[in-house]
């Protein structure tokens, strides 16, 4: 075998990933994810079971015509079709500072009503107000959790190292915002970019710029032929599917253990698909 380089691209052979996240399951949830499937767009909302339902109008301290309101659960099924329903604590408590029994609570309670109400195991969460600590990613992995949303603003395109303080991009109010989009789309092709948005949708009323996801959308939109636009569960579970592939000594065959598709881009011309559950042999690369 000659020199190989092989490296991770998206379903299709795409070398980007796009995704949003978005917290606390308002009302104005339900533009949001609307306006997003418009545009062939996936979020992954992150909602507190405890809470739905929960009227809030003028609740916001500064703000008392600000709907903070939440999504009931007999519409989840409708308003986050085609995207992804995550956990975010039971009550929206700050779980690092309520103590390591009632964080556990908040923790398998929400995750245990969730699955009850969307009939799908969850893989993601979100940490209310950003704040964690080690025991409260430990009690994650407990619970069954494999990924969970910071908000720290990376400002990069890297795939997360650990995907249970996973940074996103940016916020949606970012000032960079519409530039770290150019930025993402004019990027080489030559390794995965993975462009990660994240706010509250309750932030576009109370600003009055619903303009800024418009525009978002409609420009990643435009370049959907070089975009994997996903969930942030999704991505979690191809990247954990790329790591799992199998190599011989030589590189000339790779399995797949899972149950996803992975596509490797085996050098600058080649995209190779390499099937689940399958055992696939490399075309040998000239010295």
């Amino acid at each position: 075998m000659g020199k190989r380089f092989d490296s991770l691209v998206f379903p299709g052979g795409k070398p980007k990933a796009f995704t949003l996240s978005y917290d606390d399951g308002v009302v104005q949830d339900r533009r949001l994810a609307e306006l997003l499937r418009q545009y062939g767009l996936k979020c992954t909302f992150n909602l507190g079971s405890g809470l739905l339902g929960h009227p809030d109008k003028g609740g916001f301290p500064g703000k008392p015509d600000l709907d903070l309101s939440k999504v009931s659960p007999e519409e989840l099924e409708t308003v986050y079709a085609t995207h992804e329903i995550a956990g975010h604590g039971l009550y929206h408590s700050s779980l690092d500072k309520v103590g390591t029994p009632l964080a556990a609570y908040e923790i398998v309670e929400d995750k245990r009503r969730l699955e009850a109400l969307t009939g799908k195991p969850l893989q993601m969460f979100a940490y209310p107000f950003g704040m964690y600590s080690p025991d409260v990613t430990h009690l994650l992995r407990l619970a069954g959790y494999q990924g969970a949303r910071t908000i720290v603003s990376s400002h990069g395109f890297d795939l997360p190292e650990d995907f249970l303080q996973w940074n996103p991009t940016c916020h949606h109010n970012d000032p960079r915002l519409m530039e770290l989009a150019r930025q993402f789309v004019e990027g080489p092709p030559f390794f995965p970019m993975l462009f990660y948005v994240w706010g509250h949708a309750y932030e576009f009323d109370d600003l009055n710029n619903w303009s800024v996801m418009e525009e978002l959308a409609a420009y990643m939109a435009r370049h959907k032929d070089k975009i994997w636009f996903a969930t942030n569960g999704e991505i979690l579970r191809y990247v954990t599917a790329y790591h799992r592939l199998e190599y011989s000594v030589d590189g000339s065959v790779i399995y797949n253990p899972s149950a996803v598709d992975v596509f490797l881009r085996t050098s600058m011309e080649q995209t190779q698909r390499i099937r689940a559950g399958c055992h696939t042999r490399i075309a040998a690369t000239p010295l």
